[in-house]
């Protein structure tokens, strides 16, 4: 079965071109489009509006209060930064790619981009291991049950068929 896209879910680690380069020469290998997705979490910034929400700087250990703007630029912040790593590791190669940036639940935005196009869609979590066998699961399984397939720190990518 080939794979038509390669989906990265990208987080704070994958600001490193050395972590997005084998994934784009297993796009190219695969002849597969590799779309970089960037999730802000709304979880995050609900938590943000709390009146007592607070962060704790490190190494400073400096307690301030959290903020909505000041998140929603962090995040717009970390998400151009992303768009940049990955534009420049894939510049120059011939694999079709593409970055989004949405806002939501992590789980709810995966199922969206999964169901997008009826096609096999390779899933790398962050800080996956790209050599590991991948969780082949349906659509309609990965649609009815994703939190039980994506597991937090499930580092295995995910083979997701139609």
């Amino acid at each position: 079965m080939k794979v038509h896209r390669i989906v990265v879910d990208l987080d704070w680690r994958s600001r490193q071109p050395a972590v997005l380069g084998p994934m784009a020469r297993l796009a190219g290998e695969m002849q597969a489009e590799l779309i970089g997705l960037f999730i802000e979490d709304i979880e995050l910034l609900q938590l943000a509006a709390l009146p007592f929400a607070r962060e704790v700087g490190f190494p400073s250990a400096v307690r301030r209060d959290l903020d909505v703007v000041r998140m929603e630029r962090m995040l717009q912040t970390m998400g151009n930064d992303l768009r940049r790593t990955f534009e420049a590791v894939l510049k120059d190669t011939p694999v079709a790619w593409s970055f989004r940036v949405a806002r939501g639940s992590r789980m709810e935005q995966l199922m969206i981009i999964a169901i997008e196009q009826a096609e096999p869609t390779l899933l790398l979590p962050p800080g996956s291991d790209i050599r590991a066998e991948p969780i082949v699961v349906s659509l309609s399984e990965f649609s009815q049950g994703g939190a039980r397939v994506l597991p937090a720190g499930n580092r295995r990518p995910v083979l997701i068929q139609p």
